[in-house]
């Protein structure tokens, strides 16, 4: 636009119109560039994601995760409460016999679904908990069956540690320090002293951003009755929340960005800067869980409520920390097959 203006004007630069023109231009062109990307975004989402149609295999598998993983989730507690995630096992039976899903059995999170599932039946079987109302034997066999010879009877979709085992690799080469961080829900309940947080804040720093502008900052709340607040409006954490008595909140300041492109490069910032910190806060044998922040506005404009936090700033996550329980658990979070997240081209 802007280069038709001035191609029409170049003789007389100094013409009201062109002077008009170059003004509206300057002045409003911006707006109309993000409106426009926007609404792409917007459309691209609605097209892609499971907002309106579960139709193609990566939205059916990602339902799949979802329920498989709260289903985990519910093997934590000590205290079983046997018939837990009625609807999330309704779902699994419909999406489990999905002949796409059946088809691709192979992939590692749809296998891993069908071992949880297993567990599940098998876990009510031995206790005697009738659970044929929403889950048949006949479903159960036909998962068994299908899995062959990759059933395994003791697997199981959690991982049992000691508090010591837990943290033992913490200078450890990277790989072996890496891979034994998990998410830890069980909290004694004892606070984590603040010159420790402080290091495992400081250690964080060194994530990269975009031009180095780090933009992504942590607000490290110890008010019990914010956090229940705070948790509550999240909602993921249920079951656990009462021995949390200390968590982070990670946000990223907007004001340092500068162009339309980088509309959404404060996600990206903050994820990697969450990632580091979550490495840090293992580091420093701080059990720590993140809590995803994929809320509405009306949940963003009330945890800012909450906690005071600056208009421009956008929340990315929240970290339950504190202090692992001397023996507990945390899902098995299968991660996926080299193959499925690598793609090599020639």
């Amino acid at each position: 636009m802007k280069f038709f203006i001035k191609k029409i004007f170049k003789e007389n630069k100094k013409s009201k119109i062109y002077q008009i023109s170059s003004w509206v231009y300057k002045r409003y062109f911006p707006y109309v560039n993000v409106v426009t990307n926007m609404f792409s975004d917007t459309f691209f989402y609605c097209k892609h994601s499971n907002v309106f149609k579960v139709n193609t295999l990566n939205k059916i598998e990602a339902k799949i995760i979802l329920d498989y993983h709260s289903i985990e989730k519910g093997l934590l507690f000590s205290q079983t409460k046997y018939g837990f995630a009625k609807d999330k096992i309704k779902r699994l039976n419909k999406y489990l016999k999905n002949q796409k899903v059946l088809t691709n059995s192979n992939k590692s999170q749809i296998s891993v679904a069908y071992s949880v599932m297993c567990e599940y039946y098998e876990l009510h079987k031995k206790n005697n908990f009738d659970i044929s109302s929403f889950y048949a034997e006949d479903d159960y066999l036909f998962y068994k069956n299908h899995l062959n010879s990759a059933y395994n009877n003791t697997f199981s979709g959690v991982i049992e540690y000691t508090k010591n085992d837990f943290f033992d690799h913490t200078f450890s080469s990277f790989d072996k320090f890496s891979d034994s961080r998990k998410s830890v829900r069980n909290f004694t309940g004892n606070l984590i002293d603040d010159s420790t947080i402080e290091k495992a804040i400081m250690l964080s720093k060194n994530a990269p951003s975009v031009c180095n502008r780090q933009p992504s900052k942590a607000y490290y709340l110890k008010d019990k009755s914010k956090i229940d607040k705070v948790l509550e409006l999240q909602a993921g954490l249920n079951g656990f929340t009462q021995n949390i008595n200390q968590l982070l909140i990670i946000t990223t300041d907007v004001n340092y960005y500068y162009s339309i492109g980088e509309r959404y490069q404060f996600y990206i910032d903050g994820g990697v800067y969450l990632m580091n910190l979550l490495y840090s806060l293992h580091f420093y044998n701080i059990a720590a869980c993140p809590a995803n922040w994929a809320k509405e506005k009306d949940d963003e404009k009330r945890i800012k409520q909450i906690l005071d936090i600056n208009s421009s700033e956008k929340v990315i996550c929240l970290i339950a920390i504190g202090e692992a329980d001397e023996n507990f658990k945390t899902t098995l979070s299968k991660r996926r097959d080299l193959d499925e997240v690598l793609t090599i081209i020639k």
